[in-house]
């Protein structure tokens, strides 16, 4: 069974409004030097593909972290480090560290630098606010062109810049951890106003060798927006895929648009396609996704209804699905 989710279903905007007004926030056991947080989530999946039969799943996206800030009079920059726990394939629950796991230095004003496991720049953008609800599927880790992008990874090096006047930005070099000639490396920036938020990514595998075999040769570059208007959000992404190591290439699009009514319920629907790719035919695909989604303090309760129509005309793999679920944040 594909697994359905790579990040919590709750986007950073519903997480805001679900925690207004709450006691929602990391627990300091030692102060801002050590603290506790996480979040019980999960759902209940019912899959019903047009081929084959049925099934009834109960996913659990629960985790649990610790985090924490030193400031020394000696240097300059802050340590931070972080341990979470969480799922890294669709099965290893609770695995401690399978999450983002580092150590780094906060510069003041600069940014902060982290190494560990992380995602990568670009891919910051690819998952949200573009593959929520359920839109990863199409627009995040599938592809017709035989591409294998990272999106959290291991032995990741990170600058994280500070922010200004609205302006910031990301890189990465991961992919190292066998050979250096396998290097990957990601950019993104974004640049936010009150109603408003654009952003790109690019990221870039170069080709190399493993024994007589020809790796890497692969990049995408993802451009994208968020428009604030109230209680309605909406928002577009353009991602341009390529293999070069078959000279195939591919497009994904993602939209989505959401009205919070009240403070309280959600609506949200999403869209999101692969274009048929530059060898292939057949092999585009889409998927369109509602949500009824409903606030309390630190909670989410939300029902959704997911479509999707794989590679063209081929049924082997569609389907529509319905979860019902729960994520409480502490």
């Amino acid at each position: 069974m594909e697994m359905t989710f790579k990040r919590s279903l709750l986007g950073l905007a519903v997480a805001a409004a679900a925690m207004s007004g709450s006691a929602n926030a990391a627990i300091d056991l030692h102060g801002e030097a050590v603290q506790l947080y996480g979040q019980a989530a999960g759902f209940m999946h019912i899959v019903n593909p047009e081929v084959g039969d049925g099934a009834a799943q109960a996913v659990i996206e629960s985790r649990v972290g610790f985090k924490g800030r030193v400031a020394y009079d000696e240097i300059g920059p802050d340590f931070i480090w972080q341990i979470e726990s969480g799922d890294a394939n669709g099965t290893d629950y609770g695995t401690f560290g399978m999450r983002d796991t580092f150590l780094g230095f906060d510069f003041e004003g600069v940014g902060s630098f982290k190494y560990g496991r992380q995602l990568i720049a670009a891919y910051n953008y690819v998952d949200w606010p573009h593959s929520n609800p359920g839109l990863g599927n199409v627009f995040d880790w599938h592809n017709a062109i035989g591409a294998n992008y990272e999106s959290r990874a291991n032995n990741v090096f990170r600058f994280d810049s500070a922010n200004f006047g609205g302006f910031n930005f990301q890189a990465t070099l991961s992919g190292m951890g066998s050979t250096t000639d396998a290097m990957v490396g990601s950019i993104a920036a974004s640049y936010s106003q009150d109603m408003f938020s654009v952003h790109a990514g690019y990221y870039n595998q170069a080709d190399y060798m493993e024994g007589t075999e020809k790796k890497g040769d692969e990049s995408y570059t993802i451009v994208g927006g968020s428009m604030f208007l109230g209680d309605v959000t909406l928002t577009a992404a353009y991602k341009m895929m390529e293999n070069g190591r078959t000279g195939d290439d591919q497009d994904a699009y993602s939209a989505t648009a959401q009205y919070v009514i009240d403070g309280t319920w959600v609506l949200k629907a999403g869209y999101a396609a692969t274009s048929e790719s530059k060898l292939g035919t057949n092999d585009d695909s889409q998927a369109i996704t509602g949500r009824l989604g409903y606030l309390l303090p630190s909670t989410y309760l939300f029902l959704d209804v997911r479509s999707y129509d794989y590679n063209g005309s081929d049924d082997s793999a569609d389907g529509t699905n319905v979860l019902i679920g729960a994520e409480y944040y502490f």
